[in-house]
């Protein structure tokens, strides 16, 4: 089946009326993705299918953290995960989802918010500094930690080592050389070790 596709405007005061429009012509609403631009605005796209018709409704000018942008949750429940994703990822304020997950959709390492953002060069450059540095350091220790685990299982042998070859050293000696000093053991041995 071929689609027939296409991309058409939309202004942000008419995104409910017009999804609910859709939806009782009998359209899925299969999508709603956010796009970063240059500008560091959001524009949101939303894609509308009834058979092999494919209408892509696009919002410019989201303006992260402060435009309100309504939720179509109360009409097509599963979008809710794609609004929190652009609330998450691209700082997109959905008002009235009904299962938000107020900003804990994702988890994110400690101080990133909205991680789909321009990243200049120089941020580019002090983030790439940064990782090189923490693998560095990461080396080092597993480096040292190994070094340490050697120098503990060599010091470990070398104490046992002694332990097992006293017995074989014990028995060796002539049971009658047991009360004689060094010297008198050794006099008292024949050619034989009698």
């Amino acid at each position: 089946m071929e689609l027939n596709e296409t991309f058409v405007p939309l202004a942000l005061e008419d995104l409910v009326d017009t999804a609910r429009e859709y939806k009782e012509q009998g359209y899925q609403l299969a999508q709603m993705m956010g796009v970063l631009k240059e500008d560091d605005t959001v524009w949101l796209y939303y894609t509308f299918i009834k058979g092999n018709e494919v209408i892509n409704r696009r919002i410019e000018g989201i303006i992260k953290g402060e435009t309100e942008v309504p939720s179509l949750t109360p009409l097509y429940i599963a979008i809710f995960v794609n609004e929190n994703e652009a609330h998450d990822l691209f700082g997109v304020n959905i008002v009235g989802n009904l299962i938000d997950f107020e900003g804990a959709f994702y988890r994110f390492a400690e101080g990133v918010e909205a991680p789909m953002s321009i990243v200049s060069p120089e941020q580019l450059a002090a983030r790439e500094k940064a990782a090189k540095i923490a693998k560095a350091k990461a080396a080092k220790a597993a480096k040292a930690a190994k070094e340490k685990a050697a120098k503990e299982a060599e010091a470990a042998s070398a104490t046992s080592a002694p332990a097992e070859e006293l017995p074989q050293e014990q028995a060796e000696v002539p049971a009658n050389a047991s009360d004689a000093t060094p010297s008198e053991a050794s006099a008292n041995t024949n050619e034989e070790g009698e």
